[in-house]
């Protein structure tokens, strides 16, 4: 017990550390500040609007669709805060337990801290504004009133008490970097389930069913086992005037929570007496993997050079012995497609699948797609395909044009500090960009190839495959010339993303404001060069003369191709040999 006593003056200093470190986060800097403002406004856009949903619907419902609500709820508030710290694991560093060891805090003090760094904290707002709403809905008498606040306070105490259960048992997992990153994709994923689920309730599916199942109460037998379930057992207790079985329903959700407290307290008891012991494998587990490990800490720059420079003896000495002019002279796919190229690609490549911030620019407009392809088409009133064919034609290749400039308008900004190695290394700047950008089109041209297929299947579009195809390739060549362009004029250093999603600093340092405003611009200058090709391919559709498409489709890949070969090879490849040293200033300072 000993163990488990609290000292009210560290209470009052863990309470004030965390606020002290909560407002330094927001106001770091103007991002952090941003940040703050957003996330707010989406609390009070989300959270606020279904608290002032669950008030509307517990007052005008009758019952006993109104309590059945509640039984609902409170299973789904209660499954949303067990899942959300573990998300905000990375970002609130209060929820790690080994950033209190630091100080001489007892067991009980350290869960007060955990407690208080969960409470204590922005999205704390939307829970709060749900449980004020209960309270609000289903008051209507001063004992009603008595009752609700007691009943949300035992129903905090156990989602509270759960989740840091869930944390206590998942910290060596959620300590565990390649987790981060599938938390970091997860979000992205959950806003675009979030925004379906909005379009399904929004135009009416699943409401009648739903409503049904509300008024013959076809979810209570069911949810009514669950701890949440108990709490939703009292307050209809309490309506209905039984207020010893209330009270024996809040009891018995009480109970539960302070043996899950308990069990919390044993679980951090144990991983705090293990250190040692895991240090110890983990240790040997590194002496094993030292000698691999070390080749492949190396940057991927490094590691992609010396794969091109430590060619075959034939190939060195045909690299030194032919002249500039012969080698130039090979044909042009056996330049663009060299060995440093590919070399260049599959280093990329290896960026977009081990960073997490580059793999979300790479799942986001894929998301979206699919978003906008399914939305019109969902509810009682959804469209008919048929009369969208321009939409599908159109839509797709409008975010894959958006999602490949994302990664080439800051090509060289993406390579951080390893762009350094990279230049020292004798590669032609064209090949440079040419591995970049084949790096690029491989997510790229995929996600078009499965956007064409999903129409030809789904909405029988076979015929505009082609057009479509051909639109999107001369498109992507127009997007890499001025995204090779950009890169080489207006670089902008990239810093690495710490935490979920929801993390306050911003991907790009504060330093770079002039250079993000010119590469907006570049953005629609890029969009603008587009207009041509999209024309080329919606205007024949539009005059119902679709055999002009035979002399549009040569005529957009020449536009795109000869674009491409101008702003790259002509303009962005030397000027890249005069601006190195100036690129790798601003791309690879601390």
């Amino acid at each position: 017990m000993e163990n488990l006593k609290l000292n009210p003056r560290k209470l009052r200093w863990l309470l004030w550390l965390r606020w002290r470190l909560l407002i330094r986060g927001l106001t770091r800097n103007a991002q952090s500040a941003i940040a703050f403002v957003v996330t707010i406004f989406f609390l009070m856009a989300c959270c606020g609007s279904s608290a002032f949903g669950l008030v509307v619907a517990s007052r005008l419902i009758r019952p006993p669709s109104n309590v059945e609500l509640l039984y609902v709820a409170l299973p789904a508030i209660t499954l949303l805060w067990i899942l959300l710290p573990v998300f905000q694991y990375g970002q609130n560093e209060g929820l790690d337990v080994s950033k209190l060891l630091l100080f001489p805090l007892t067991r009980g003090e350290m869960m007060a801290g955990l407690l208080i760094a969960q409470l204590v904290d922005v999205l704390t707002l939307g829970l709060m504004l749900w449980l004020i709403a209960l309270v609000v809905g289903f008051t209507f008498s001063p004992g009603l009133l008595l009752l609700n606040i007691v009943a949300m306070l035992i129903f905090l105490g156990f989602v509270v008490s759960c989740s840091q259960l869930v944390i206590a048992l998942l910290a060596g997992m959620l300590q565990n970097r390649r987790f981060r990153d599938l938390i970091y994709i997860a979000v992205i994923l959950a806003f675009a389930i979030f925004y379906i689920t909005e379009q399904f309730l929004l135009r009416g599916v699943f409401i009648e069913s739903f409503s049904r199942g509300l008024a013959q109460r076809q979810y209570s037998p069911y949810l009514a086992w669950l701890p949440p379930g108990w709490v939703a057992h009292a307050i209809e207790a309490g309506l209905q005037g039984h207020w010893l079985a209330s009270v024996g329903w809040l009891l018995l959700t009480l109970l539960l929570t302070l043996l899950i407290l308990y069990l919390w307290q044993r679980v951090l008891e144990h991983t705090l007496t293990q250190p040692e012991v895991g240090g110890q494998t983990q240790a040997r587990q590194t002496l094993r993997r030292a000698a691999p490990a070390a080749a492949s800490s190396l940057p991927a720059a490094v590691s992609s050079a010396i794969t091109v420079t430590a060619a075959p003896p034939a190939l060195a000495l045909e690299a030194a012995t032919t002249p500039p002019l012969a080698r130039d002279s090979r044909p042009w796919f056996r330049r663009f497609l060299s060995s440093q190229t590919l070399a260049i690609a599959a280093k990329d490549l290896r960026y977009f699948r081990r960073d997490p911030q580059l793999l979300g620019q790479l799942i986001m407009p894929l998301v979206a797609v699919v978003v906008a392809l399914i939305a019109p088409f969902i509810g009682n009133q959804s469209a008919r395909p048929e009369d969208y064919n321009w939409f599908f034609l159109i839509y797709p290749l409008i975010f894959v044009f958006l999602s490949i400039a994302v990664l080439s308008l800051n090509a060289l900004g993406l390579e951080r500090k390893p762009l350094t190695v990279l230049f020292l290394y004798p590669v032609k700047p064209e090949r440079i960009f040419f591995g970049k950008n084949l790096a690029a089109l491989v997510p790229g041209l995929t996600v078009l190839l499965v956007m064409l297929i999903f129409e030809g299947l789904w909405l029988k579009l076979w015929s505009f495959l082609l057009p479509s195809l051909v639109t999107g390739v001369a498109g992507i060549g127009i997007v890499f010339g001025w995204g090779n362009l950009t890169s080489v004029f207006f670089p902008q250093p990239v810093i690495q993303r710490r935490g979920s999603l929801f993390a306050s600093s911003s991907s790009y340092s504060g330093a770079g404001c002039t250079r993000g405003i010119f590469q907006l611009l570049m953005l629609v200058v890029t969009f603008l060069s587009l207009v041509p090709v999209i024309l080329a391919m919606l205007l024949p559709l539009w005059f119902g003369v679709t055999w002009l498409w035979i002399a549009m489709a040569p005529a957009s890949l020449l536009y795109g191709f000869t674009f491409y070969l101008l702003l790259t090879r002509f303009v962005a490849a030397p000027a890249l040999l005069r601006r190195g040293p100036e690129i790798l200033e601003i791309v690879a300072r601390d």
